[in-house]
């Protein structure tokens, strides 16, 4: 019994942990090189949606401090753009991109249900091939020299025969 209660405790313990992993990342933008591991760290801590806001988040800034960069009649360099990042959590940029929030809330709504058509339009499970079944080794069995031999066969240009009449 104690067993067990350690074994339950261990994995709410570990379950709590990696649920606050991508929450407590923050963008590293000291250098360009720390800034491009902070954002590979992200990557691999964030949802395929989260991602996609993320990084639409990260070109609005830029975007956003080009223009203005622009209306001062300046230049919005790199440094800029790591000064303005550095130390932010994933909602704290959200939030320095969109203050009100609408667009992120807009783009996981849409993220959301491209994910579910992706889901709902797959008739084969997820592989890094794709699974198409056992191919025979002359191929499914239509070719140019095949569908001629039918043809000639048939007295027909369809490959199924001749249709109706």
């Amino acid at each position: 019994m104690l067993k067990l209660t350690f074994a339950l405790l261990a994995i709410a313990l570990a379950g709590t942990a990696s649920g606050a992993g991508w929450r407590a990342l923050r963008v590293d933008a000291s250098s360009e090189a720390a800034f491009e591991q902070s954002l590979a760290v992200f990557k691999d801590k964030l949802s395929p949606i989260r991602q996609h806001i993320f990084g639409e988040a990260l070109k609005d800034i830029w975007v956003k401090g080009s223009l203005e960069a622009e209306t001062a009649e300046g230049e919005f360099a790199a440094a800029d753009y790591y000064r303005r990042l550095d130390g932010l959590d994933y909602e704290q940029v959200l939030a320095y991109a969109d203050p009100s929030g609408e667009l992120a809330k807009m783009r996981y709504r849409e993220g959301r249900k491209l994910a579910y058509a992706a889901r709902a339009n797959r008739s084969f499970p997820p592989s890094a091939e794709p699974n198409w079944g056992t191919r025979p080794a002359g191929g499914w069995g239509v070719s140019a020299a095949s569908l001629a031999q039918q043809q000639q066969q048939t007295g027909s240009m369809s490959p199924n025969g001749p249709q109706g009449n």
